[in-house]
């Protein structure tokens, strides 16, 4: 097997483990890591619509409503109608929202510290680096740049 196939294997499953373990610990705290996601898209963008949700996490819209309406059951937004369009509503964070929030970040930022502390500095800055390096080849061969955006169209996978 190549070491490329290898490193792509290693991403693969780093990235599911990840998923899933943060998953499991955002849970264990009231939140899932689909509804954090979704409650952090809307405190950043304060009132949003949820096809701007839609955008910033690459989302299809049946997904993201049937998202906001759990979370509106459950007290963590609020709809209510867009003063620039009557067919849109707007959504907001309610206090109970903006609380999951913050009972969640210290439990983040543990996860994050827990993570990375088999690295040191150095390798740090060698990995982000090199994160860095194959974001900007993606966007080079046709993803987008901002994760809110479509991909570009067309097969770039010629340039080299």
């Amino acid at each position: 097997m190549s070491i490329r196939l290898q490193s792509m294997e290693q991403l693969r499953d780093l990235h599911l483990r990840m998923h899933r373990l943060f998953n499991d610990r955002m849970r264990a705290q009231g939140a899932s890591l689909a509804q954090l996601k979704i409650l952090l898209a809307i405190k950043r963008g304060g009132s949003v619509r949820s096809t701007d949700i839609c955008e910033v996490l690459g989302q299809a819209p049946r997904t993201v409503t049937e998202a906001i309406d759990a979370l509106e059951r459950e007290g963590l937004a609020l709809r209510s109608p867009d003063p620039s369009d009557r067919r849109a509503k707007r959504i907001s964070l309610t206090e109970a929202g903006e609380a999951v929030i913050r009972e969640v970040e210290p439990h983040k930022d543990a996860f994050i510290a827990q993570f990375f502390e088999v690295l040191d500095d150095e390798q740090q800055s060698a990995f982000l680096r090199t994160l860095e390096i194959l974001n900007d080849r993606l966007v080079e061969m046709g993803a987008p740049r901002s994760l809110g955006e479509p991909a570009a169209t067309g097969d770039n996978s010629s340039q080299q």
